[in-house]
């Protein structure tokens, strides 16, 4: 029934991604997202039910997961829907990752409720960063085709100052998240050595670091456009090198 209900969701999210290309302004297209996102919850539950814990391809399955719903209520007063025929492709390949089987993946977490309560922070956190990187690839697109006057080929996105301005909250809203979920990370590593944590702490404080700075950057000194944009995908990057990479080599090196 779980490989069922993946493989459900997987084809339902690249429906609802042609959808939002083709027909990204009729009620229908919004209700294959939210068919999509209905399934893939479902499939994500099924999927914890069957294992002992959290492991790799199960946390980008939640974080695609949030990133999707996100997305899909913001696309309800402004048009995001070029990012979420993106986005949802993106989560059909994660989908299809956890429903390949058997992965031999190393469970990373415990199931105690206070654990789980910080993957569930620290997914969403990832989340919103995704988005707002994601929103800020559009922001770039459209600033360089104003820019150099390529009218003609402007991309189906709302105007500037309503993408940054999504943009910024998604990073105030992702920066608290991670800063709350670095506070309890710290409080439930017994042994950072131990667990492989030490590279995914340095980049995770990096990245920290990197978005304190641009939203300084950003109320002391107006920093937006270009110089946004780039230190809100240096500061992504890093996040995800901390986790996934960090994640990749450890099955690595394991196995």
């Amino acid at each position: 029934m779980t490989q069922f209900s993946l493989w459900l969701a997987c084809i339902l999210a690249l429906v609802a991604g042609g959808t939002y290309f083709l027909r990204p302004s009729t009620r229908t297209t919004q209700t294959f997202g939210a068919l999509a996102i209905v399934i893939h919850t479902m499939a994500l539950i099924q999927l914890l039910g069957s294992k002992d814990g959290f492991d790799f391809l199960t946390i980008g399955l939640l974080i695609s997961l949030i990133g999707n719903l996100l997305l899909w209520f913001s696309n309800r007063d402004k048009d995001l829907s070029l990012l979420l025929s993106v986005a949802f492709p993106l989560a059909a390949i994660m989908i299809a990752l956890n429903a390949i089987a058997p992965w031999d993946l190393k469970q990373l977490h415990s199931t105690s409720l206070g654990t789980s309560m910080h993957i569930l922070i620290a997914s969403v956190a990832y989340s919103l960063f995704t988005a707002a990187c994601g929103v800020g690839i559009l922001l770039a697109i459209q600033e360089y085709q104003l820019k150099h006057h390529h009218l003609r080929q402007l991309l189906r996105v709302p105007p500037l100052q309503v993408l940054e301005r999504v943009m910024f909250e998604f990073i105030w809203a992702a920066f608290v998240l991670l800063s709350i979920t670095m506070a309890t990370g710290f409080y439930f590593i017994e042994d950072m050595f131990a667990q492989h944590l030490v590279h995914k702490t340095v980049f995770t404080i990096a990245s920290w670091f990197v978005f304190a700075g641009l939203l300084t950057g950003r109320h002391f000194l107006g920093w937006r456009g270009q110089l946004a944009v780039k230190l809100t995908l240096s500061g992504f990057i890093l996040l995800m090198i901390g986790y996934f990479g960090t994640q990749i080599a450890v099955e690595i090196f394991n196995n």
